[in-house]
């Protein structure tokens, strides 16, 4: 067994990690070691390439978790996935920049963390990217007008919009969302922003590839004498110390090669494994709810029952749309035929332009529940908040309702992110089997968009714990998505309102009348009951793989595993920086609040520690 030091040893170089491991080692008097279970990404064009992502998914490039059968989806076992690289799951999505909304960010403050509200984090979030326009010309043509560049940052991720949009959908969408009346008025990153528009993207404006962690705070860092990353390894304990002041992390012990190998912290071990495994290593270390741990053969050393608790994620669903013939979208691509992969990839090559130069997706909307905004509307949500049951009194269910209530209420509160695909999505309605699938073949020959909705202030919390303690196990993930019956109100009020936006122009003139649609649904949801909107959503929806929350930053009290510091209770010299401190999942995609969380993190570490600042 060889041993390796450093002041710090960080577990996990995804999103979260890495950028506090470039952080930290800025002072070149201090020594950071990162443990990463992938590798080293940044020169692979599945990963670069904006539009290649999915062909990461089910490599070793990724966490291929499934959850646990799912009740309120038809027991359906979904899916769980994440980036398995350096930069994490910022190497592996649609790209989209999604600003967090400021009443998102001060309900983390108000339920005890005291310096986490909008005014505290918005410095963290500028300090994530640099957001560079396109031509004053392509502004006008995307409808860019509410864009504040005081509001933006100078970090190493770039954030750039296409500038190059031949496509009518995309034009079509913003001016569709306008003509319903919900103009974007005001940047997002204010943070409060409703409306339809176009979002920024993590693509450089220029090579156009994916800015992410892996290639913008790791290239910054590598080369610095003080900072190393070992790949390939999995941590499988930290090491605790018993003090006469408690347990203390003093290192880790992980695997490498087939070896036991250890790496001693001078000053403090950092978890940064997102929220599906940083819980499983603080409950394979002996830190958990004793039950639990007691149940695998787990010696339970520090008793803390919210680990793995308080899952949240976005459930997604979308409904498919044939458009007229000659607009281009990606389903050509999708289907892997080569003539259209060869002339995608031409174009990128030669002129960065293409499918291939743009992720998943750039047109987006933030909107309330638009059937709440009537007088009438308004009367039947309140009938149907009024018969919500109430959490215990203090409990952080009582928090998180009072929360999501208060933004259902707001009308400058979005509680369903939209946006739309450039290509048929796989979703199918109730009923829908393979014996069925012929629905799929004439539709599968034409051109489709998939306009997506999710609900972003779920209420349904889920778990994820350890399932053996064997190393290789991968843990029981339970979401309980739309567990809570609100949940799928919301949502299913949002799905019924695709269609709304789907027949406005000058988008409905893009998609072809009568054209195929998803299969097994309704034409419209608008002219059926909502049950029936219910029932597709039970049998559709999916994961945006959006989880936070499993080590949360609340008082122990409420079930935290962090306090305000980021310090795990009841163990000394041990923190945890990533996106499973996130108390109230945010209302929007999480990479931002990711990047932000280990930013602020950096500076309280320097704080506490009286390092230098930089």
């Amino acid at each position: 067994m060889s041993r390796q030091q450093a002041d710090f040893v960080i577990i996990g170089g995804g999103t979260s990690g890495i950028t506090l491991a470039a952080r930290l080692s800025e002072d070149p008097n201090v020594s950071v070691l990162v443990i990463e279970a992938g590798n080293d990404m940044s020169q692979d064009p599945r990963v670069v390439t904006p539009a290649m992502w999915p062909s990461l998914l089910g490599t070793d490039a990724a966490w291929n978790f499934t959850s646990t059968p799912q009740r309120h989806v038809s027991g359906r076992s979904l899916p769980m996935t994440g980036g398995k690289m350096i930069g994490g799951s910022t190497g592996l999505n649609g790209c989209a920049f999604i600003a967090n909304s400021r009443t998102n960010v001060d309900a983390w403050q108000s339920i005890g963390n005291p310096g986490w509200g909008w005014d505290d984090m918005l410095p963290y979030y500028k300090k994530v990217y640099t957001l560079t326009l396109p031509s004053a010309e392509m502004q006008k043509e995307l409808g860019l007008e509410y864009v504040d560049p005081q509001l933006h940052g100078s970090g190493p991720i770039q954030v750039s919009f296409p500038d190059r949009v031949v496509d009518p959908i995309a034009r079509a969408w913003v001016k569709s969302l306008s003509g319903l009346g919900w103009p974007m008025k005001t940047d997002p990153f204010s943070g409060q922003a409703v409306g339809g528009y176009i979002n920024g993207a993590i693509i450089d404006p220029n090579s156009k590839t994916r800015s992410y962690a892996g290639n913008a705070y790791f290239s910054q860092a590598k080369e610095r004498p003080n900072f190393q990353v070992i790949t390939s390894a999995q941590v499988q304990k930290i090491i605790l110390k018993q003090t006469s002041e408690g347990h203390q992390a003093t290192g880790v012990e992980y695997i490498k090669d087939g070896k036991v190998e250890t790496a001693e912290a001078r000053s403090e071990v950092i978890l940064s494994a997102g929220a599906l495994n940083s819980p499983k290593v603080l409950e394979l270390s002996g830190i958990g709810h004793k039950d639990i741990l007691s149940a695998v053969g787990i010696e339970t050393l520090v008793e803390s029952p919210g680990v793995g608790e308080h899952l949240q994620d976005h459930v997604l669903v979308g409904v498919s749309f044939e458009v007229e013939d000659g607009i281009e979208t990606k389903d050509d691509v999708r289907r892997q035929d080569p003539k259209a992969i060869g002339a995608a990839m031409e174009a990128y090559q030669t002129s960065q332009s293409g499918t291939f130069s743009v992720g998943g997706d750039y047109c987006s909307a933030l909107l309330p529940v638009p059937d709440f905004q009537s007088e009438s509307g308004k009367a039947e949500m309140e009938e149907i908040l009024a018969g919500v049951s109430s959490p215990a009194p203090g409990s952080f269910e009582s928090d998180l309702q009072k929360y999501a209530l208060a933004a259902i209420r707001d009308p400058n509160e979005a509680t369903g992110g939209y946006f739309f695909y450039a290509a048929r999505a796989d979703f199918k309605g109730p009923g829908t089997t393979t014996q069925v699938e012929d629905l799929f073949e004439g539709t599968d020959k034409g051109n489709h968009i998939t306009i997506l909705t999710r609900l972003m202030n779920p209420l349904s919390l889920g778990t994820v714990h350890i399932a053996s303690k064997e190393l290789d196990a991968a843990p029981l993930i339970n979401p309980a998505w739309l567990s809570h019956p609100l949940d799928s109100e919301l949502l299913a009020r949002h799905l019924r309102y695709i269609d709304e936006i789907a027949t406005s122009e000058p988008l409905r003139s893009q998609l072809k009348k009568d054209g195929a649609r998803t299969p097994g649904i309704a034409r419209d949801f608008r002219r059926v009951p909502l049950q029936e909107s219910k029932d597709y959503i039970a049998a559709a929806a999916v994961t945006s793989w959006h989880l936070t929350g499993t080590c949360a930053m609340m008082p122990r009290s409420k079930g935290g595993v962090v306090d305000s510091r980021l310090r795990v209770y009841g163990v000394k010299n041990l923190r945890v920086v990533d996106a499973s401190i996130i108390p109230i999942c945010p209302r929007a995609n999480s990479q931002t609040s990711a990047y932000a969380v280990a930013e602020k993190a950096a500076d309280l570490i320097r704080e506490d520690l009286k390092l230098r600042s930089t």
